[in-house]
């Protein structure tokens, strides 16, 4: 099984699901954000938002603006994975920071379904 990780601290909490995964030979790949200390057999692919929220934004707004940033760039990284073939079998994905908004956009096979978790 195929298995998308996005977490901008990746491997945060999914710690030990990913590592336990990874160990009974499942395809285990994660976007992030910050690199970490890397997890055996586990291939982290790692993103950068290209801009800040905007400057004198009401607080609600930029927050969600941020997130949109974040999706953003979670979402180029993930088609770059879907243009090399790499199509995941399940997500797992933090959705507080707002990466996970578009990534079925971003790397589902055509007529897949999954869910982010």
């Amino acid at each position: 099984m195929r298995i998308l990780f996005v977490h901008q601290n990746f491997p945060g909490q999914f710690v030990h699901l990913a590592a336990a995964l990874a160990e009974r030979k499942h395809e285990v790949v994660a976007l992030a954000i910050h690199k970490r200390s890397p997890l055996p057999n586990i291939k982290t692919i790692y993103y950068q938002p290209q801009r800040g929220s905007t400057e004198g934004i009401h607080s609600l707004a930029g927050d969600f603006e941020t997130k949109l940033i974040r999706a953003k760039a979670c979402a180029e990284a993930a088609v770059k994975l879907k243009k090399d073939g790499s199509y995941p079998d399940v997500i797992y994905a933090h959705t507080g920071w707002g990466e996970s908004l578009f990534i079925f956009e971003g790397c589902m096979a055509p007529g897949e379904v999954t869910g982010v978790f």
